[in-house]
């Protein structure tokens, strides 16, 4: 079988539901149609736990940050709240993530070749070469994201963030009642918002990016590659008018708010 039917081969299986996850080609293919939509900050919002792991300021697409605000809203009334473990990474960053990733595996496999460790690497982390083949992070529409009580514990989702093993794809068979209860929360509550999850992560999801339009089965993305206004610093706090445009929002309306009650049980 050539790769180019391998691709093909491999997306239907996707499509059919026999297979989770689709082949790095299909999301490379997706075709970016910019909407110019700001990064705003997030971590002025006192409703969003914002991780130790993440330095201020944090940014987010604003669309993708009014969806979190209105998820967010709903879990109070729970006594929960929304954590996130990373959003908009720069260039750079990335760049330094793989970095960091591709010598630890080395240091972990010293006699595999130079081919396997970068493999091995990509497991954990994208590799970009220029700002036209980026990840999700660097568009602004990709979260690593939990639940946390109203302590701030983290929901029990079966590992620690960025942790890989058995348990680490979303739909893992080695989860307990409790993990898989916690998981089907969140990701069911995203999904209802229009974001998509990474199959290989469970805390991995994306909106308007190659990777969203691609498990939607689209040919075009609306977010690629941004940088901050530095100039204009827009934040949370200098949109005043974020509620009017969350409610105004397609995704955001009264009859999501409907749909979404199904999820509410597991809350109690």
């Amino acid at each position: 079988m050539t790769k180019k039917l391998k691709v093909i081969y491999n997306y239907w299986l996707v499509r059919l539901g026999i297979h989770q996850i689709l082949p790095a080609e299909c999301i490379r293919k997706v075709k970016l149609e910019e909407n110019n939509e700001p990064l705003v900050r997030v971590d002025t919002d006192s409703n969003i736990v914002i991780s130790d792991r993440l330095a201020p300021p944090v940014y987010l697409r604003k669309t993708v940050y009014e969806k979190l605000k209105f998820m967010g809203q709903m879990l109070e009334e729970y006594g929960y709240r929304i954590k996130l473990y990373d959003a908009y990474r720069s260039f750079e960053d990335q760049q330094r993530s793989w970095d960091r990733r591709y010598k630890e595996t080395k240091e972990q496999h010293p006699d595999l070749p130079e081919s396997e460790i970068e493999r091995l690497t990509r497991l954990k982390v994208s590799k970009i070469t220029d700002k036209n083949n980026v990840g999700g992070h660097q568009t602004g529409g990709a979260i690593d994201i939990t639940l946390v009580d109203k302590d701030g514990k983290e929901l029990n989702m079966g590992t620690r963030y960025a942790e890989h093993n058995s348990k680490t794809k979303t739909k893992s068979n080695d989860l307990t009642v409790e993990e898989k209860s916690n998981r089907d929360l969140l990701v069911g509550l995203l999904e209802k918002l229009d974001f998509v999850n990474f199959p290989n992560e469970w805390w991995h999801f994306a909106y308007g990016d190659k990777m969203w339009a691609a498990y939607k089965f689209k040919r075009h993305c609306f977010y690629g590659y941004i940088e901050p206004d530095l100039e204009n610093k827009k934040s949370v706090s200098d949109n005043d008018n974020l509620d009017n445009i969350a409610e105004s929002d397609e995704h955001i309306n009264e009859k999501k708010t409907e749909k979404m009650k199904i999820k509410t049980k597991n809350f109690k």
